[in-house]
């Protein structure tokens, strides 16, 4: 395998996120990631598993994790977290692909949906709806100004949208009564029919 097409499993990557206690930031919509080894003797990389056996604590295995930010896309948050090989174990081939790729590169960075950083989801929700178009008034405060049904007064209002069938109580509630005529009862009748069915 080629070193600089390397890709590491996302299951290890995931793990490793929770191993070095990565916690992105709030305003975080997604990440990425990428894997790198790193030592603290100059010739570690001439022959990586021999080091890592002589002294598991020299070699340091860092996860880079490029945060795009929700609330600006151009923004890209880059933490490098770090761990010994002595505190987690690294199998033998995936050491030595990580090492021969080098410093992360644009090439090396994946995509990963680990439930650390994991990408909001669209959920469609569905609501009950209920819209309404009784004939009604506004109750007034005067008792010398009834109207008549064919009044050029009678205020007409355009729709009345309620989710949820709480209809009853907004209209209880908002000051807004209806008239009690046979067109209007027949019509609540199918609409209770229907919100049952």
């Amino acid at each position: 395998m080629n070193p600089n097409s390397f890709q590491m499993d996302c299951a290890a990557i995931c793990l490793l996120t929770t191993a070095v206690q990565f916690i992105p930031l709030s305003s975080t919509i997604n990440c990425t990631y990428c894997v790198e080894a790193r030592s603290t003797y100059e010739h570690c990389f001439k022959d990586v598993i021999e080091c890592a056996y002589r002294d598991p604590s020299s070699l340091i295995i860092c996860l880079n994790v490029y945060e795009k930010n929700g609330g600006d896309p151009a923004i890209v948050q880059h933490t490098i977290r770090c761990i010994s090989y002595q505190d987690y174990y690294v199998p033998d081939e995936s050491i030595r692909q990580v090492s021969a790729g080098g410093s992360c590169a644009f090439e090396h960075i994946q995509k990963c949906e680990c439930d650390v950083c994991r990408t909001p989801t669209t959920t469609t929700t569905t609501t009950t709806t209920t819209k309404i178009t009784p004939s009604m008034h506004r109750k007034k405060h005067h008792h010398h100004h009834h109207h008549k049904e064919g009044s050029s007064h009678h205020r007409k209002h355009d729709q009345l949208v309620y989710p949820n069938n709480t209809f009853a109580q907004q209209f209880r509630d908002s000051g807004l009564y209806l008239k009690s005529s046979p067109r209007f009862l027949s019509l609540f009748g199918l609409l209770l029919v229907q919100l049952f069915v």
